[in-house]
């Protein structure tokens, strides 16, 4: 594993837009020679005073009514467990060296994010039927709230196993180390991980390698697979499927884990491997000619649409937009292409990201985008989710504003103004820089966060990018960042962590940025009758909360 890679594409969260981006901080922490003093912890005690912080929260829209919260760690806390995590990667071998269990065991990549599960969610298919073979009973269970609800002293129990934890609670101990970054990271709470940077999948995978350990232990010839959290176990009879569950129940909750009621069942095989509605929208043929192609793409959105009605908790509409990446659209058509589109972002703002990239790759190569229609669609999103906490809307429709030169109501700057976010002020103040909101920010409520201590709270993000970028001043007469030891490195070194010029606006010799959203090729019937969509190292856990 490498730092570098760790701190440049490991660091946000994958679900945001490309401008919120690390690669300066990953470069000049790992070629500086001269870290401020006490940057980094150096003796066993200085682990017992590390300086707390908490993180910036990002609400994700899931589709429908269910959301993830997402985490942007301070930066300080992040480098700290970063740095640990390279450095005693070799202690921390044994406890990450995989198990017959586990498909995500964290391995190091060239390109994308940092780490990733050793292997993809297009997996499961094949390892559903392997766990299946001669078995007629499969246990598929998750853990209740995963990620939130992981007990951070457990991390040193599952390490040293938790006698030997418990008995030595010092420093010396890679897992206490671990335990107290961690904690300094989230305000010193004990319980729960960020979810969205590649730390948490690494933390995660000890903690569950340990249990796969033990259920190995007592069921050495079990057959099946993990998940992160999600588990698929083959059993030939219901007592055995039984008998295994109230063991994995009782390993769990000596980690302080809880496996959810909801999606925990024992199925009698055969089942279904892909949901019942993948099938038709994949096989859904659109011809190429632009009076029948006009015809397909109403019936093929009119399928879409009935098939969400039907399977209202499934990804049906990002499934079916993803699989119009590789249409052709017709010119006579391409408008129509966009409204169909555009119908769908109101009623379930999820999709903008996916919607987005349909249109500006097209865009990019010179079909013009239907600007009267994203403007409304994009001041309606706004003004309908501002108020509410829901950033990722928020966010995606400022970035399309930026990148598509749309310009904003006055009514959208008066609801961003009283936004209590960090990522959607950021993108607000950007759009005002570009000349984009018909009206004036009010910047009360974003000025009160340009203080040194808030740089530790959880609007640091915003603290720290408005003061470089000379978009709000600082709320005393110094500057609160310079007034920092920690953040004024950063700023010396101009480290950002917003950079505005990977959103350009769209210009007739200038391509439009495009988004990456992840889009499923396909999708596994999962726990709870319901289905699974392919996102690398994503659970439906995760996607639930």
């Amino acid at each position: 594993m490498s730092l570098i890679d760790l701190l440049e594409r490991g660091y946000f969260p994958k679900e945001l837009p490309t401008q919120f981006c690390s690669t300066s901080f990953a470069q000049v922490l790992c070629s500086s020679n001269t870290l401020p003093v006490d940057f980094i912890p150096t003796s066993p005690n200085d682990y017992k005073h590390l300086k707390l912080a908490k993180a910036t929260k990002y609400s994700h829209a899931r589709g429908g009514l269910l959301r993830r919260p997402l985490s942007i760690c301070n930066p300080l806390a992040f480098y700290r467990l970063a740095r640990e995590l390279d450095q005693e990667w070799s202690m921390l071998a044994p406890s990450l060296q995989g198990t017959p269990l586990s498909a995500t065991n964290p391995v190091s990549t060239s390109s994308g994010r940092a780490i990733l599960g050793s292997k993809p969610q297009s997996m499961r298919p094949s390892l559903a039927i392997e766990t299946r073979l001669n078995n007629r009973f499969i246990l598929i269970t998750d853990i209740s709230r995963f990620y939130q609800s992981i007990y951070t002293h457990s991390i040193a129990w599952a390490i040293h196993t938790k006698p030997v934890a418990k008995e030595n609670r010092g420093m010396t101990y890679i897992g206490n180390r671990i335990d107290a970054l961690v904690r300094s990271g989230q305000d010193g709470q004990t319980v729960g991980i960020p979810i969205g940077p590649d730390t948490s999948l690494i933390l995660a995978e000890i903690l569950m390698q340990a249990c796969d350990r033990e259920l190995l232990s007592k069921l050495p010839n079990i057959r099946g697979y993990r998940f992160i959290d999600d588990y698929e176990l083959g059993f030939r009879t219901r007592n055995e499927a039984e008998n295994a569950f109230h063991i994995l129940e009782s390993i769990l909750s000596g980690y302080e884990l809880a496996l959810n009621p909801r999606k925990t069942m024992i199925k009698e095989l055969p089942f279904r491997l892909e949901a019942s509605w993948a099938a038709p929208i994949r096989s859904f043929t659109i011809r190429s000619k632009p009076c029948g192609q006009a015809t397909d793409l109403i019936a093929y959105f009119d399928l879409a649409s009935e098939l969400d009605k039907k399977y209202p908790d499934e990804a049906v509409l990002q499934f079916a937009v993803g699989r119009l990446r590789s249409i052709e659209v017709a010119p006579e058509n391409w408008r129509l292409f966009q409204l169909l589109l555009l119908g769908l972002v109101v009623p379930d703002p999820a999709l903008l990201p996916f919607v987005l990239e349909a249109i500006n790759s097209r865009a990019n190569k010179g079909a013009i985008p239907a600007y009267d229609e994203i403007g409304e669609a994009l001041n309606t999103i706004i003004l309908e989710h501002s108020n509410l906490g829901h950033s990722s809307e928020v966010v995606w429709s400022l970035w399309a504003s930026i990148a598509l030169n749309i310009k904003l109501s006055e009514a959208v700057s008066v609801a961003l103004s009283i936004c209590d976010d960090s990522c959607v002020a950021l993108c607000a103040l950007h759009c005002q820089s570009c000349g984009l909101l018909k009206g004036q920010l009010d910047t009360t409520l974003w000025s009160s966060y340009m203080t040194t201590s808030a740089l530790y709270e959880e609007h640091w993000l915003l603290s720290y990018e408005a003061n470089i970028k000379n978009w709000l001043p600082s709320n005393s007469r110094k500057d609160h960042v310079n007034a920092d030891p920690y953040f004024s490195f950063l700023k010396t070194n101009s480290v950002s962590f917003y950079e505005a010029q990977r959103v350009m606006p769209a210009t007739q010799t200038s391509p439009l940025p495009v988004p990456q959203p992840t889009i499923p090729p396909i999708f596994y019937a999962g726990a709870s009758g319901g289905y699974i969509q392919n996102d690398e190292n994503e659970t439906e856990d995760e996607r639930a909360y």
